[in-house]
């Protein structure tokens, strides 16, 4: 099976570390390497991270890393695709969960069949969310189409597993916005072949600092959607006023 480096970002990250660590110890067979990367937490976010890293308890190495300022969400992103040591690399966000233990498995067959990108499924602790998500997912094809929207609908971008190449030669847009993700997986799906997995999930946590608890301005996702061609341009407009307006209840 293809190697993947489970890459973490931390920022303020305290509240959802006992969980994430939990989770990390059970993933059998667990990733190749687990990095975090803290980007200048004011919380003890950094020793608790450096604690797990040094105690021993994970499967995999564990490196525990920090940026000596803030880069943002986007800069620490491209900083652990560089710093990864594995074909794959997924960037789980401190405050989302992988979901079944055997996760990398389950992955397993579209890491080692010529795929440069690989999808699973979302869960959510959001209801309405979590509902539409497996009700949609039944009907997303494991070889995704270009123009198919899957992110915030039936993944998240926690979820996706990036051929670690093909993440490094397009890095993230830094500063990111919202919907810059959305964008980001777009452009690399032009080139990369896409594989859904059903059978896999990460749990995307909705609470109180989320980005998607809060009103956003997608003005500059709309504009980047631009360069794209019909199909992509109309199917993601419509996606994007289907989630605006499921976030809008869940607020």
């Amino acid at each position: 099976m293809a190697e993947v480096t489970l890459a973490i970002p931390v920022f303020n990250s305290g509240a959802f570390l006992d969980d994430l660590f939990a989770c990390i110890l059970q993933l059998d067979p667990p990733p190749r390497e687990v990095v975090f990367l803290d980007d200048a937490s004011r919380d003890d976010s950094l020793a608790r991270v450096q604690r797990f890293a040094a105690s021993g308890a994970c499967k995999a190495p564990v490196r525990a890393l920090s940026n000596e300022r803030n880069l943002g969400i986007a800069g620490t992103y491209n900083r652990l695709v560089g710093e990864a040591r594995s074909e794959w690399v997924q960037l789980l966000d401190a405050d989302d969960l992988i979901v079944e233990r055997d996760f990398y498995r389950r992955a397993g067959a579209d890491l080692d069949s010529g795929n440069g990108l690989v999808v699973a499924a979302l869960q959510s602790n959001a209801r309405l969310l979590h509902i539409g998500a497996d009700i949609v997912s039944r009907f997303v094809p494991r070889r995704l189409p270009r123009w198919l929207p899957v992110l915030g609908t039936v993944a998240t971008r926690a979820g996706v597993l990036y051929r670690r190449e093909a993440a490094a030669a397009l890095p993230f847009p830094d500063p990111a916005y919202p919907g810059s993700d959305v964008v980001h997986l777009l452009r690399l799906r032009q080139t990369q072949r896409c594989a859904f997995v059903r059978r896999a999930h990460v749990r995307y946590r909705i609470h109180a600092a989320a980005q998607s608890a809060q009103a956003r301005d997608y003005s500059l996702y709309r504009d980047a959607l631009a360069r794209f061609d019909l199909p992509t341009r109309l199917a993601h407009r419509f996606d994007l006023w289907l989630r605006q307006l499921a976030q809008r209840i869940v607020r």
